[in-house]
């Protein structure tokens, strides 16, 4: 009975709802998402079309599962509402993600017949994301008649065709081009109408040469993303606002060292040069105050330090070194030691990679020498810098101790995690320098080879089960079945404190 009651009295209540005006109910649904709203129809009659004449509608062809006739069908369906004046509606935000998938023409053609008309419309953000999967499609026609837009993304299209003058991009705050072909001249003309921009992010994309960062141009910044392969150049100036930088592939010169806002930046494959850089040492200086995560991935020339955070906690850099060649094992380390003693503020993680099947270069005794008495630099010694986990992927080392020995002579890792992959050598070699490493760990401990180091411990991953194993140090260890279908080797150490 009480049950019922409860019912007719939601009833009552929903009856009332819809006996509201239009305008408000289209209201309410709002603050919705297009998929919540899309449900609304069902509640009843009055209820069925609301959410298509809102102020706001959000398109996907990935909800139609496939449907594209159908899609385009609702989307104009539901545009054309918009044009009717009777209807006296209102569209104020139009967010539109699409497959331009073959054949392609009468998306394309929707879009040329929709966008030009948002304007009048009254529609003051529009959001455009589409993906072509033929990258000869041209979107010109479309993007740069769309004064409205806000929100810009493309992938694997082209914006070279009856470029205007002026392109109208007063609101747009994030443009996001990936695999896409578009002439210097035309982002040179893009780039100084976009006075709101918040997000800038080039992926891959063909035919660019330059992009420069202008402290009077980008006064909103906060990220920007440039990846490439092909020749390019991003030259940056001070930009207070920026949080981001990722750059992939490209050469890179910095007009400030002052990013003050500066949280993440990603330097990957890349020549760096600077207002700042002094011949003498290469050194890269960036004041970044609230830094968060470093990323350099590359060769360690030149290299790049820090000053002091403002940062409460310690931030986290990671530093992967590409051995595309067998190279002096002196300037190696020399490289290495003077890239992570310009980090020892933040929590380092190391990672040298090698792609060839060569053997890294061999460490000679007088380089363990130089090391340990720091007469590269002078005679005055350096303090080995503190890292959270050291990863060697793919190296192949003729003798482990003296490596292993430069190594610690310029760092302190807290875990040491070592791969192999088959090579033209086999798996016999992966034994035997399985075997090398851990009776090299072994020994260090058992003769206490090196002074900081209080305990160790050797973890093998066992690819038959995926499950880790711990090793045994303190009898003899059966090779055989120890390192039976091993591709991964972990060792955790322990110094001491003052390490």
């Amino acid at each position: 009975m009480k049950k019922a009651k409860a019912e007719d009295a939601g009833s009552i209540t929903m009856d009332r709802i819809s006996e509201l005006p239009k305008h408000i109910l289209q209201r309410i649904l709002y603050f919705l998402s297009q998929e919540n709203a899309v449900r609304t129809s069902v509640l009843s009659k009055s209820w069925r079309n609301i959410w298509c004449t809102r102020p706001n509608l959000d398109f996907s062809d990935a909800t139609f599962k496939g449907n594209k006739r159908k899609f385009l069908s609702v989307v104009d369906t539901t545009l054309q509402r918009y044009c009717d004046q009777d209807q006296g509606l209102c569209l104020e935000k139009f967010h539109l993600r699409i497959l331009l998938d073959d054949p392609y023409q009468e998306s394309v053609l929707l879009l040329e017949k929709w966008v030009p008309r948002f304007t009048t419309m009254g529609v003051k953000a529009f959001r455009l994301s589409v993906v072509s999967s033929n990258a000869h499609v041209d979107l010109s026609s479309v993007v740069f008649k769309a004064e409205p837009l806000k929100r810009l993304r493309l992938r694997s299209c082209n914006l070279v065709v009856d470029i205007p003058d002026n392109i109208p991009f007063v609101r747009l705050t994030v443009l996001r081009l990936q695999s896409v072909l578009i002439e210097q001249e035309i982002l040179d003309k893009i780039i100084p109408s976009c006075p709101l921009l918040t997000t800038m992010s080039f992926e891959y994309c063909r035919d660019l040469t330059s992009v420069k960062l202008e402290t009077k141009l980008h006064k909103n910044l906060k990220r920007f993303t440039f990846h490439t392969t092909d020749e390019c150049s991003v030259e940056i100036d001070e930009i207070p606002t920026l949080e981001k930088i990722d750059i992939l592939g490209c050469r890179v010169h910095f007009h400030s060292h002052e990013f003050t806002n500066l949280k993440y930046l990603s330097l990957h494959s890349v020549e760096i040069s600077s207002d700042s850089i002094e011949e003498s040492d290469q050194v890269l200086f960036i004041d970044a105050p609230n830094v968060n995560y470093f990323e350099y991935m590359g060769n360690f020339t030149p290299s790049i330090s820090f000053a002091p955070t403002s940062n409460k906690g310690r931030w986290s850099s990671n530093v992967r070194y590409y051995v595309q060649e067998v190279e002096d094992a002196q300037s190696c380390f020399v490289k290495l030691r003077k890239q992570l003693q310009a980090l020892t503020k933040s929590e380092i993680s190391l990672e040298i990679i090698q792609y060839s099947d060569d053997n890294i270069a061999h460490v000679e005794e007088d380089v363990l020498v130089l090391l340990q008495g720091g007469a590269i630099y002078g005679g005055n010694y350096n303090k080995p810098v503190a890292v959270e986990h050291l990863k060697l992927n793919f190296i192949h080392v003729s003798s482990p101790p003296p490596f292993f020995n430069c190594l610690f002579c310029i760092c302190r890792p807290k875990k040491i995690t070592r791969r192999w992959r088959s090579t033209t050598q086999g798996e016999l070699l992966i034994k035997r320098e399985q075997k090398e490493l851990i009776e090299y760990f072994c020994t260090i401990i058992r003769e206490r080879g090196i002074q900081d180091l209080e305990d160790l411990s050797i973890g093998i991953l066992d690819n038959s089960r995926r499950k880790w194993k711990r090793l045994s140090l303190r009898g003899p260890i059966l090779w055989e079945s120890a390192l039976l279908d091993v591709s991964v080797i972990r060792i955790r150490l322990k110094w001491r404190e003052s390490c």
